[in-house]
């Protein structure tokens, strides 16, 4: 009946101060509520397809228990593509109003590096939507993951280089 009751909600996160970005990453989630009608029942899409994710997420959902027996993080990820207006954020509410999860909206953009990446990931809470839009056209530091690879060392050329997100 509580998560029957939940009202949704979706976080971007806010930066405090540029200063305390530079320092620490200091940004905070704020969140408004998730008001968006989109369920599976409304939305225009291949029954089959439909089907299926509906399938998968209650999948899912059941299996909480089987990770956590197993020793594995209890997540699950979709690759949504296509041109603006084709559906990924309708698809996207449904699927929150579907398992009545909060949905946290992530720019890469705004992360500095890996570590940054690494404390906002876990600053969002469990059963949640984490939703990481325009993947495509974030840099990638290919030469770092490189020399990441290459290197078993901790040297001070090591953080030196941690400026981008790989």
């Amino acid at each position: 009946m509580k998560q029957e009751e939940k009202v949704l909600k979706i976080y971007t996160r806010h930066i405090l101060s540029w200063e305390d970005v530079f320092e620490d990453g200091n940004t905070e989630w704020g969140s408004i509520n998730l008001e968006h009608p989109a369920t599976f029942e409304t939305m225009a899409l291949e029954p089959d397809l439909k089907r299926t994710i509906v399938e998968d997420l209650e999948r899912f959902v059941s299996r909480r228990e089987f990770y956590k027996k197993v020793g594995k993080a209890w997540k699950r990820g979709y690759l949504l593509y296509g041109p603006p207006g084709t559906g990924k954020s309708s698809l996207i509410a449904a699927m929150a109003n579907f398992l009545k999860f909060d949905v946290f909206d992530l720019e890469l953009a705004s992360i500095r590096s890996d570590s940054h990446l690494k404390r906002v990931l876990l600053s969002t809470t469990n059963r949640s939507i984490l939703v990481i839009e325009d993947i495509d056209c974030c840099k990638v530091d290919v030469q770092k993951r490189k020399h990441d690879s290459d290197s078993d060392s901790d040297s001070d050329s090591d953080s030196d280089l941690e400026t981008e997100v790989t």
